[in-house]
């Protein structure tokens, strides 16, 4: 026992979660503006604790492979951050139109407000060839754990392989991203981002069931 009132441990524990969920968003933003300044290759870790105003060891201690950890760390918590809030394992034929129309909603919202570290995310995919085939074997296999959970939890998902749904939710991340960050960054499809939602939404309904149907 460290002789503290239970009450005062867990308030410890709260307040050294917070703290260190602050640093690491700290390490992100910074890591990510960076990025966008100068390039992944041009940015080292020791840029980041400078800019940070950290030390370089509180980067190696929560990333302790440097800027590959923070790439893969950032997508992995991103991913289940956003799967988690969206239960697919209560969807059925007659609710998944809807779930759908809120997810892509959501994700939408999420792009926008994070576009600077997409941007940054997608620059750093794009200018490595060994982080692009890393990250292509993330996304799979965060799917596959995924779809293994999903087809546990929900029947309807059963009728289908492992195999088939992981390569259709693979499918679905790619289409779903590529769009959103074109009409974010690139040039605006739609007119009002409603409108675009809504023909977002309709496409992976429509990809959706094209796909599960081939």
């Amino acid at each position: 026992m460290n002789g503290y009132p239970f009450g005062f441990a867990m308030t410890l524990n709260k307040k050294f979660t917070r703290n260190k969920q602050e640093k690491i968003d700290l390490i992100y933003d910074t890591f990510f503006k960076l990025i966008l300044k100068q390039g992944y290759h041009k940015t080292s870790t020791n840029h980041v604790a400078k800019s940070a105003k950290i030390s370089i060891g509180t980067i190696y201690k929560y990333f302790p492979r440097g800027k590959e950890d923070i790439i893969r760390k950032y997508f992995e918590d991103s991913m289940e951050t956003f799967f988690d809030t969206h239960d697919l394992s209560q969807t059925h034929d007659e609710n998944i139109r809807d779930f759908l129309n809120h997810f892509v909603l959501d994700l939408f919202k999420n792009h926008e407000e994070n576009k600077g570290y997409n941007l940054a995310f997608r620059s750093t995919i794009q200018s490595d060839k060994m982080l692009h085939d890393t990250h292509k074997e993330k996304v799979s296999d965060f799917f596959k754990d995924y779809v293994q959970k999903l087809r546990k939890k929900n029947k309807h998902f059963q009728q289908f392989s492992e195999a088939r749904l992981v390569e259709v939710f693979v499918f679905m991340y790619n289409l779903v991203n590529a769009v959103m960050y074109h009409h974010l960054s690139v040039m605006e499809l739609f007119d009002t981002d409603e409108k675009f939602v809504e023909y977002l939404s309709n496409l992976v309904v429509f990809s959706l069931k094209y796909y599960l149907k081939t």
